[in-house]
């Protein structure tokens, strides 16, 4: 499969969720024996040629963006505006004036005061987007904030990996009523089910697919990814706002 047109943001965060997503589609192809089959393998070459991991990728990327609207909906705003809001309870109130105030420098951006939030919630939270935004472009491609790049492709990965759940729940299973279909289609015509070693084994990678997708995503884990992105990310303002000097000495640490 080619993926040569997709960065490495979108090969993590996004093209793995849905590969992941359509993977029982490849194991019953398998078990069942068409995978030499000529039209299979046209159409997987087809799909490979007119860019069809960059359909999944974008997507994948689609549904994760819907659902990143409906947590941030819960949660009260993205990690990073709940981390730089003086309305917000916070556990180390220190941490957070220290990012306010590199956010503001490194963006000449002024963020709302106590008052001003109160009065204006919306405005001050656009205005930290604003602010966020700006930081968030300083660093894009900055290798002395490789953990801002990390982060964010796993914050990425995870919302997705959440967003395509259901998808992935429903290919698997319906991966195991295919190959249960083939092994009993013999029972028709009075025979014998047809339980050969490439179905039973078909339909135990399938059931532990289908087990994963009820198991590993979870709305928790993307709360933790991003509050991970937004600690890397504001961390990185300050580095950016302490000038030229510091920030070698923090990528230097980083390595």
């Amino acid at each position: 499969m080619n993926v040569v047109w997709l960065d490495k943001y979108e090969r993590y965060a996004r093209l793995v969720s849905g590969l992941l997503a359509v993977l029982p589609v490849a194991v019953t192809i398998t078990a069942l024996g068409l995978r030499q089959a000529p039209v299979v393998s046209v159409v997987v070459s087809l799909l490979s040629l007119v860019g069809g991991p960059v359909l999944l990728a974008d997507t994948v990327r689609g549904l994760g963006l819907k659902k990143q609207s409906e947590f941030w909906a819960a949660w009260g705003g993205a990690p990073t505006t709940i981390a730089l809001r003086l309305r917000e309870a916070t556990s180390n109130a220190v941490q957070r004036d220290i990012w306010r105030t590199a956010v503001q420098k490194v963006t000449d951006l002024q963020l709302a005061s106590g008052r001003s939030e109160l009065a204006n919630p919306d405005r001050a939270d656009q205005t930290i987007d604003a602010a966020v935004s700006r930081v968030r472009e300083l660093t894009r491609d900055d290798q002395r904030f490789y953990m801002v790049q990390v982060e964010n492709r796993s914050y990425g990965y995870q919302r997705n990996f959440y967003a395509v759940r259901l998808i992935g729940r429903t290919v698997a299973l319906l991966g195991i009523l295919v190959i249960l279909g083939f092994a009993l289609w013999p029972t028709i015509s009075g025979g014998r089910p047809d339980f050969q070693t490439a179905y039973v084994l078909g339909l135990l990678i399938n059931a532990l697919i289908a087990l994963g997708w009820y198991l590993l995503p979870s709305s928790r884990r993307v709360r933790q990814a991003g509050d991970k992105y937004a600690y890397q990310l504001l961390q990185a303002a300050v580095t950016l706002a302490a000038g030229p000097d510091e920030s070698a000495t923090s990528a230097s640490g980083q390595s």
